[in-house]
């Protein structure tokens, strides 16, 4: 029988992993997710695998994690994919696209309709692993300095979005500003925006918006935003391959956990927003016409663009072409008649 030492001296040393992270630890949901990852894989894996989390407010790169993992600097990220579209246009569509999915619909995209698949082949190359590891849910449209009648009031302002939505806007007459979240107010206070896209009431609430930009509108652009874990792909490989499993089912975990947690704490903060009098309105018709036409006309630009990214943009509009009449005659139909 083994004694108490010697049990000790057989137990494996945990392999540790570093991982650096895109958001400020003061924004819910969004640091939360990393957390959750980062928790649930030490957890399953009784310890034999921990990540320690990095914020922005350590490593000060929260746009810069893609190359980051391609450089040693760390082992993983926690970030999201239109970030480094500019790296991989095809990546871009992972994150968000307007009028497109939403957080149920984009991971059975993901699980059952190839675009896990397709991800992975995306960045193989890379020498990354991507996961999907946390969802926003719907992200209303922006916070505004003024107020918007018809699509001409979108010309000329200045607004903090990233990725393939920012694109939309500048069709539409918008300048995009691409911010890391953490300097949005700060920008809003020097004048440098007009507008902002953040994420969602339960992040916006944290942020000192309103003084600037009384006006904020309902979504129309993000269904959902997807946040990533990017891995280093010769060091999960090397992992023992039950550890594989637990970082990819730790991943979906806490995408899953963040949908539930998002959807509690939007609800609790758009109420709180109402009560101090914020009104959240819905963006004019005229304004969604123009938005959904520019959309379109930007998914043909991308596509002609670049191959990949017209593998991706036909394999999200195959399967929304395969889900969107249930979602609408079961999902849809339930919340009309609740």
């Amino acid at each position: 029988m083994l004694g108490i030492g010697a049990a000790w001296a057989q137990a494996p040393t945990p392999i540790v992993w570093r991982m650096g992270t895109s958001w400020p630890t003061s924004l819910p949901l969004l640091h939360e997710s990393a957390v959750d990852f980062a928790e649930t894989v030490k957890a399953s894996s009784g310890g034999r695998l921990v990540i320690e989390v990095v914020d922005p407010a350590r490593h000060g790169k929260p746009a810069g994690l893609f190359q980051a993992v391609r450089d040693g600097q760390f082992d993983l990220v926690h970030t999201t994919a239109q970030y480094y579209a500019d790296a991989v246009p095809a990546i871009d569509f992972f994150t968000a696209v307007p009028f497109g999915l939403t957080a149920i619909e984009g991971h059975a995209w993901l699980n059952e309709g190839g675009g896990q698949v397709l991800f992975e082949s995306l960045l193989a190359p890379y020498g990354i692993v991507p996961l999907a590891a946390g969802d926003t849910g719907v992200q209303m449209g922006g916070w505004f300095a003024r107020e918007l009648r018809s699509p001409e009031d979108l010309r000329g302002v200045r607004i903090r979005v990233a990725g393939f939505p920012g694109r939309v806007l500048a069709r539409a007459g918008a300048v995009p500003v691409n911010l890391p979240l953490g300097q949005i107010a700060a920008a809003f206070a020097e004048g440098r925006i007009d507008a902002a896209d953040v994420v969602g009431p339960a992040v916006d609430a944290q942020l000192p918006l309103a003084q600037y930009a009384p006006y904020y509108y309902a979504p129309w652009h993000e269904p959902d935003v997807v946040l990533h874990v990017f891995l280093d792909q010769k060091k999960f490989t090397a992992l023992a391959p039950d550890l594989q499993q637990i970082v990819r089912h730790s991943a979906q975990a806490a995408a899953l956990r963040s949908i539930a947690r998002a959807q509690d704490r939007n609800a609790v903060a758009m109420q709180g927003l109402q009560a101090k009098g914020i009104r959240i309105r819905p963006l004019p018709l005229k304004i969604l016409d123009a938005l959904k036409k520019a959309t379109t006309e930007e998914l043909e630009l991308s596509r002609a663009r670049d191959s990949d990214a017209a593998r991706v943009i036909d394999s999200l509009a195959n399967y929304r072409a395969r889900i969107v009449q249930y979602s609408r005659q079961a999902d849809g139909q339930m919340m009309d008649v609740r």
